[in-house]
């Protein structure tokens, strides 16, 4: 990994080492520019550890069983049940065992340098670094700061839902084991494919929790009455038009 800078200037200054802002200061570096990413968790994002890869490889296996089963020929085949340890464990090489080493050498590949921590903006152009161990770390961009610092989750201000200490999508998607039961709120994309996932992978009561009238609003309806006959086939209760009212969670886990 290169050191950062002792001048601690750069052309480019990019905060958050997500997709963007990998793309944003490998495009800089490409340019004969400079460029420093600033991050506080793993370089490669959410994407890369939290969301779409480990969505992915959790999806997968059941997909492929169900495909198989689906295909005369290929169903007397399929003997078994899925491997749900097997199944887990594939998903955590995806997530690189939530490990970055990999996306830390494709930063020093480029020339990009990488100072963790938490950046702020510190007046034009300025960035300060807290850092892990303590102390901070002062950045000045001589063209531009980018910022990429993505999002997070957002617990919905339901009565006795913070209490609860419920999942966001980053525990759904780095789960050890499959729930006893599971409730999903929001039936957008990440909330379908989690109540896929868990649905297939052991979790026997599934329950998705929807506002609107139908899954998948931001897409064409079609799609969302799709996904719904495909969850409703699968055991999962979908709730359209409904809204968590209170949470407790049950004792027994």
């Amino acid at each position: 990994m290169h050191e950062a800078s002792t001048d601690l200037g750069y052309d480019v200054i990019v905060i958050g080492g997500g997709p963007t802002g990998e793309n944003v200061a490998g495009r800089a570096t490409r340019a004969g520019l400079s460029a420093v990413v600033v991050e506080a968790e793993l370089v490669g994002g959410e994407c890369s550890y939290w969301a779409c890869m480990p969505s992915k490889a959790l999806l997968r296996p059941p997909a492929a069983v169900a495909e198989a089963r689906n295909v005369q020929g290929a169903r007397e085949a399929v003997t078994g049940e899925l491997d749900v340890p097997a199944v887990l464990g594939r998903r955590d090489r995806f997530a690189h065992g939530w490990n970055d080493e990999g996306q830390v050498r494709w930063l020093d590949k480029h020339g990009i340098d990488l100072i963790r921590g938490h950046g702020r903006l510190a007046g034009e152009r300025r960035v300060v670094v807290d850092q892990p161990g303590g102390g901070t770390v002062e950045l000045s961009a001589r063209h531009a700061v980018a910022l990429a610092t993505g999002t997070v989750p957002m617990v919905p201000p339901v009565p006795g839902l913070r209490e609860a200490k419920p999942w966001t999508s980053r525990d759904a998607t780095s789960a050890k084991a499959a729930p006893r039961s599971l409730a999903v709120l929001g039936g957008g994309v990440v909330g379908c494919e989690m109540a896929t996932a868990w649905s297939s992978l052991g979790t026997k009561e599934v329950t998705v929790i929807q506002r609107g009238d139908r899954l998948l609003p931001g897409n064409e309806p079609f799609a969302g009455e799709a996904v719904t006959a495909a969850l409703e086939a699968r055991g999962v209760r979908v709730l359209l038009g409904a809204a968590a009212a209170s949470v407790e969670r049950d004792p027994r886990g």
